[in-house]
């Protein structure tokens, strides 16, 4: 009969592996976006987000693992009304759990919502 503390163990050993490889992913994923916008952007010019997503689709969805492609550059895994017609929705959720790097600013004309992304650092 198996040990079910070994089992449980083992179940946050995997949890936790899998958080750190997220962790590390993000920070990647965090990481070409700043060169990005660094290399596209001067100081004060803010990026549309579309435009930011067409960047990175060229630059990495050949490099990237294709889940990471999936979660970040398409939004298939992200479904409801607020990620249609936005391919870029997960990056967006993710620029906007670090504020101390990017700074996202949202203009509404009717019914478009229109994102705009730029470096912490061109802005101050």
């Amino acid at each position: 009969m198996p040990d079910k503390r070994s089992e449980g163990r083992s179940r946050v050993d995997r949890d936790a592996d899998n958080l750190q490889l997220q962790q590390l992913e993000e920070k990647d994923v965090v990481s070409s976006v700043a060169t990005v916008l660094s290399d596209l952007c001067g100081p004060g010019e803010w990026m549309p987000m579309e435009k930011l997503h067409a960047e990175l689709l060229e630059q990495y969805s050949s490099v990237w693992h294709h889940s990471r492609v999936r979660r970040y550059l398409t939004s298939e895994d992200w479904p409801g009304p607020e990620s249609k017609g936005k391919p870029w929705f997960g990056l967006l959720m993710l620029l906007r759990k670090y504020p101390e790097h990017f700074v996202i600013n949202t203009r509404s004309k009717g019914r478009v919502t229109l994102e705009f992304v730029s470096l912490v650092s061109l802005l101050s």
